[in-house]
């Protein structure tokens, strides 16, 4: 394993599996990270990302949080000998502060996407963290124009709380920034 894990993420349901982003996997992180325009609003990277980005970005973890980056992989049972294959689907990031879990990156393969996988891996993993270490709430950022992300996190029960003007990618413009929370029951 590269990079500090301080929260390593092993959950799964019977469609995906969670786990820690390692060195096999960072291949396809790097591939998700350049598999299109819109791919932006999740990672917020623009331009071709090379893979020592990509892997600088995900084994960041701050001296006082617990942060975590997991690839997001799809199960499918092989007909022959009935042995499950995983395959990657895309990755999810965040840190956990106290009793508050923020999600920093949400990315699913254009493929993967409006299958229920990226609201599977939220389920999960907010399961998980809410069992391990108590989380009562998540946070999350979303550009305002990023119109089907901010529809994905309302269906998930996450509601706007706030407004942001920040100034974002290469291009130097400002974007409204709208954070989103969810509380747990």
């Amino acid at each position: 394993m590269w990079g500090i894990r301080l929260i390593d993420i092993m959950a799964d349901d019977p469609v995906i599996l969670i786990k820690p982003i390692d060195d096999r996997s960072l291949q396809d992180a790097a591939m998700l990270y350049n598999s299109g325009n819109d791919i932006r609003y999740a990672t917020g990277m623009d331009g071709f990302v090379p893979i020592s980005e990509v892997k600088s970005r995900l084994g960041y973890t701050g001296s006082e949080d617990k942060s975590f980056a997991s690839g997001i992989y799809l199960k499918s049972v092989r007909g022959g000998d009935g042995k499950t294959d995983i395959s990657f689907a895309g990755m999810v990031s965040g840190t956990v502060l106290g009793h508050v879990l923020w999600i920093r990156q949400l990315s699913i393969l254009p493929a993967c996407r409006r299958k229920g996988t990226g609201s599977r891996a939220v389920q999960l993993v907010i399961g998980c963290l809410r069992q391990e270490l108590q989380i009562s709430e998540v946070y999350v950022s979303v550009l305002g124009e990023n119109i089907p992300g901010l529809r994905f996190w309302e269906k998930l029960g996450f509601a706007e709380i706030n407004r942001v003007e920040k100034e974002l990618f290469s291009d130097n413009q400002k974007y409204n920034v709208i954070i989103m929370r969810k509380t747990l029951q």
